[in-house]
């Protein structure tokens, strides 16, 4: 079951797990209906290596998988836990943001992402590390961001939804994701106590729904709230393995902090300065004096950067009546 599982990682390995049909590799979330009221679900574009799905956070972070921004070379040899490494992520002015239903090729509908964000000795093992902040260039303010559950862990057992975009293999290769949603999914079982050694004490195994292409979009909770990044799972888009987010709590908060502070505006609620982790000294106050208003320091990519000239070259082969190749 654990070779099974790891199959598939969405979206960049649509060769993986030779032994599973190709037909439904590309389906968006399997068996899920239209979205269009679900906003703060975005896609991820990246034009060095794919199509991902992402939750908006706060205005100016997108929470997606690692995966959707950093190479693994799983292509042809799949996903093995231990074994599968991060490539360094690819640069930041590669990668988009779109919040309309569907992916379009409307230049004006794409966000231009500015940093790539990761916690500090992060280690480059794909399986328990798949998760990424995207910082935007500027705020998504028409759309009413998610919330992460950061004070209740998952429970095996409780009832999920599964957000995400898809990509459709059967119109010739035209990317052509539209947000979908499956509703009634169930939490299987938590770390340890799925008794396999490749869900990590960081992650969780769900009952299905996402498939390729919905990689780093969320599962919520009944109230709307974001559990888990959807990393891997099976072939027949079945038996998905997502990163736990209320593990990730402390980084969570610091990045909210630190983005909203950095454009001058309050952060979220679910990010107070004074909370139970604790305030970090000597954050970057853009609006003056370094603060105590931030619990911890996370290091960018390496290759981050403002919308380049990649960026702009692809934007522009996305036009409205140019066909791609």
């Amino acid at each position: 079951m654990s070779a099974l599982r790891l199959a598939w990682l969405l979206p960049l390995c649509m060769a993986c797990g030779a032994e599973e049909p190709t037909e439904k590799l590309g389906q968006a979330v399997y068996g899920g209906e239209p979205a269009p009221s679900d906003e703060a679900v975005v896609a991820v574009v990246n034009f060095a290596g794919g199509q991902c799905s992402g939750s908006l956070l706060t205005p100016t972070l997108v929470l997606t998988a690692r995966h959707c921004v950093a190479g693994t070379g799983t292509e042809k040899t799949g996903v093995v836990c231990g074994q599968t490494r991060f490539d360094p992520p690819d640069s930041a002015g590669a990668i988009f943001v779109v919040s309309r239903p569907r992916i379009t090729e409307d230049v004006d509908d794409y966000s231009a992402v500015e940093d790539i964000r990761m916690p500090d000795g992060l280690g480059d093992d794909l399986c328990g590390t798949d998760v990424v902040l995207l910082r935007l260039a500027e705020p998504l303010s028409v759309v009413t961001p998610l919330e992460p559950r950061l004070d209740a862990p998952v429970v095996a057992g409780e009832t999920y939804s599964a957000v995400g975009f898809g990509v459709d293999p059967s119109l010739e290769g035209e990317p052509s994701g539209e947000r979908k949603r499956l509703d009634d999914l169930q939490v299987e079982c938590l770390a340890g106590d799925c008794h396999d050694p490749d869900v990590r004490d960081n992650e969780w195994l769900g009952s299905g729904g996402p498939c390729s292409g919905d990689s780093g979009g969320p599962a919520l909770d009944t109230e709307g709230r974001v559990i888990g990044v959807v990393s891997r799972g099976t072939g027949r888009c079945g038996e998905p393995v997502f990163g736990d987010v209320a593990t990730r709590a402390p980084w969570l908060r610091a990045e909210a902090i630190l983005a909203a502070k950095q454009r001058g505006a309050a952060p979220p609620d679910w990010a107070p300065c004074g909370a139970e982790d604790g305030c970090a000294q000597n954050v970057p106050n853009v609006q003056g004096p370094k603060e105590s208003c931030a619990f911890g320091a996370a290091a960018p990519s390496p290759l981050s950067a403002p919308l380049g000239l990649f960026g702009v070259v692809a934007l522009w082969l996305r036009r409205p009546g140019r066909k791609r190749r």
